[in-house]
């Protein structure tokens, strides 16, 4: 073979001889004949390269050529001396512009040229096979990524020419990182929404965010189920239907209806079926709105009928409501009128049996019904005892606020509401023990009760305090015992009933006169009439119920003392009711509630009533001389009763 390589050279300068006559069919038949004795010869390849790749020879195949090219750099430094002679006389008696360039240059230059020819041919050809054929022979191309995106670019023209969601999503799986990718994403997420919207089901919509979360058409598919979900809904109209489309769904713009239908069939329910269990499901699912008042005051009626069949009244009786916050039980309560027609009830209550205790404050129209309720207090135990309405139509709050779980940590506590039961003020006042509230023409707030000293004994105590609810004044007084009531004379001084002592005070508390009672006399409660005509009522011998009469000016006109079946324990209330008449709650024995009606001019008892219930927390009298009896039982329960007649 050695031998053969002078021959092998001399035959392939022919070939290259031919070329420059342009004679590519002799000059390949050369190259072929030596390419089949020696593959890796480089005049050989280079040769053949001259042949694929002139435009002008019938063999033109640039894929070809560029095989040939390959050979020829992979075996450079095997071309022999003889070979570069003949080649670089080719390379002299072709170039349009003789160069002085080494022949290996010349060789460099001209693969470089047959390499740029064909990036450009596959760039400009848009073959597909050919682009497939140049990256499946050529991984090593210098162009190869040019030619993958030429091959993916081609690709995705095919499948837009198709434009179905299959092609979309098998180009996305084929070439994922075609710089085409995302626009083949959203050609996919717009096809696969139109056949979704085409279906129009939410299974089809599901299916369809479930794919394509980051698809731009996947808020409005989210709206196009949202819809159908809701239609499926409603064609259903049911509780249950609506509650599984807003637990599903509880973003959707249509919950709200959702809520209103489902709202509106257990109102309707509520009011068909009458019952307790109905009316309290619908009451805990929606606890606000004018429908829950209706439910809520069909449920008090409710109540309070079941209330009154197991009463002893009898007679006289208007209506009787009960009210429950949350099957809880309500305690302490108080009852006033507002000027604008209606009531007011504030209650301590507890919204759950896990909760502490907080203030449910109601607005009642004549007929009992609600207006609107809200509770309020701090994150510990919250009680009301007492509630006056002031000239302003403002209600003023008086009873306990904790500030933890301990019990010492109790203090007094006073708040004022609008009639629409707006918070206007809050604020407490220290910890001592109070007995009683009123407010007077000029809105001032005058609290009375007793402050406990470092050995326990009780001091008598009043507060008094403008509307704004800064202290005016406030005296703990040396002597031992509590403050039971304050009332306001027509002159705007003050009348105070304590345990062992009664006074009358100007506005500033000094004292105008005083009256000490005898010693087997505790005073409890009293009142003072349009007139400035003053009642006190007491208890002698720690048994009896003792009503006394004074004037204006301090001078005693009677003293009366009346037979109840057990020894009085307290004095709840004192009220004129109708002409010359007193009524009077009391509690006596371990369970017993009663009235007496007493002739306010003589003191003589008109009559008595037992009310073997529940212990009475409050009531009033109003302008048509009706009686708003409120009592405690499991529930806090209102009794609109003829004042006289029961």
């Amino acid at each position: 073979m050695l031998l053969s390589l002078p021959v092998l050279s001399q035959i392939a300068k022919k070939g290259f001889k031919w070329l420059e006559k342009l004679e590519y069919e002799k000059a390949k038949s050369v190259f072929d004949e030596l390419f089949l004795t020696d593959k890796q010869n480089p005049a050989v390849n280079l040769g053949l390269a001259l042949v694929y790749s002139d435009e002008q020879s019938p063999f033109y195949n640039l894929v070809q050529g560029w095989s040939h090219c390959i050979l020829l750099q992979n075996n450079m430094e095997k071309m022999m001396q003889e070979d570069l002679e003949y080649v670089g006389e080719y390379f002299m008696n072709t170039e349009i512009r003789p160069s002085s360039r080494p022949v290996k240059k010349k060789i460099e230059y001209a693969v470089t040229t047959i390499e740029s020819h064909l990036i450009k041919y596959v760039r400009e050809e848009n073959n597909l096979a050919l682009a497939y054929e140049v990256i499946e022979k050529f991984p090593d191309f210098r162009y190869y990524g040019n030619v993958v995106h030429i091959r993916n670019q081609l690709e995705f023209r095919k499948y837009e020419k198709q434009n179905t969601l299959e092609g979309y999503i098998e180009f996305i799986e084929r070439f994922p990182n075609a710089a085409q990718l995302e626009k083949a994403i959203q050609y996919r997420n717009r096809l696969a929404f139109e056949k979704a919207s085409s279906v129009n089901t939410v299974e089809a919509f599901e299916q369809y965010l479930k794919e394509y979360p980051d698809a731009p058409e996947f808020t409005q598919a989210v709206k196009s189920r949202n819809e159908l979900a809701f239609g499926q809904a409603k064609a259903l109209n049911t509780l249950q239907g609506y509650e599984a489309f807003i637990n599903r769904y509880p973003d959707a713009f249509e919950v709200a209806e959702a809520k209103a239908m489902q709202k509106k069939l257990l109102f309707d329910y509520a009011k068909t079926i009458k019952t307790l269990e109905a009316y309290d499901e619908f009451i805990r699912k929606y606890p606000e709105g004018q429908q829950y008042i209706d439910i809520f005051n069909l449920k008090s009626l409710y109540l309070g009928n079941l209330y009154q069949s197991s009463s002893n009244f009898t007679s006289g009786v208007h209506w009787v409501r009960s009210f429950d916050l949350a099957n809880e039980n309500e305690t302490s309560g108080s009852l006033d009128s507002l000027g604008n027609g209606r009531f007011f009830m504030a209650i301590t209550s507890r919204k759950n049996d896990s909760s502490f205790t907080d203030v449910w404050l109601i607005c009642l129209d004549p007929e009992g019904k609600m207006v609107w309720n809200k509770t309020t207090g701090g994150d510990y135990d919250d009680q009301v005892l007492f509630c006056s309405v002031n000239r302003k139509n403002e209600i003023v709050v008086a009873g306990y606020s904790w500030s933890d779980a301990d019990t010492s940590s109790r203090e007094v506590w006073l708040f004022k509401q609008a009639p629409d039961g707006r918070n206007i003020w809050s604020q407490k006042l220290g910890k001592w023990t109070l007995h009683s509230l009123v407010t007077d023409e000029n809105n001032r707030i005058m609290l009375g009760g007793y402050q406990a000293d470092d050995s326990l004994q009780r001091h008598y105590r009043i507060m008094v305090l403008n509307e704004l609810g800064r202290k005016l004044w406030d005296r703990t007084y040396s002597g031992y015992g509590e403050t039971h009531y304050l009332g306001i004379m027509p002159d705007q001084s003050v009348l105070a009933v304590t345990s062992r002592w009664i006074s009358r005070m100007d506005s500033r508390g000094y004292i105008k006169w005083e009256y000490a009672p005898p010693e087997e006399i505790v005073y409890r409660n009293g009142w003072v009439s349009k007139n400035g005509e003053i009642y006190i009522a007491g208890i002698r011998n720690n048994n009896s119920l003792l009503m006394t009469r004074f004037g204006a000016d301090g001078k005693k006109k009677w003293d009366k003392q009346y037979a109840l079946p057990d020894s009085v324990n307290s004095i709840v209330k004192i009220r004129e009711v109708g002409s010359n008449r007193l009524l009077v709650s009391v509690t006596y024995g371990n369970t017993g509630n009663g009235f007496i009606w007493i002739n306010s001019l003589t003191g003589e008892s008109i009559k008595e009533k037992g009310v073997a219930q529940d212990r009475i927390m409050d009531f009033l009298i109003d302008k048509e001389q009706n009686l708003w009896l409120l009592f405690e039982s499991e529930n806090a329960v209102l009794i609109k009763i003829n004042g006289n007649d029961f």
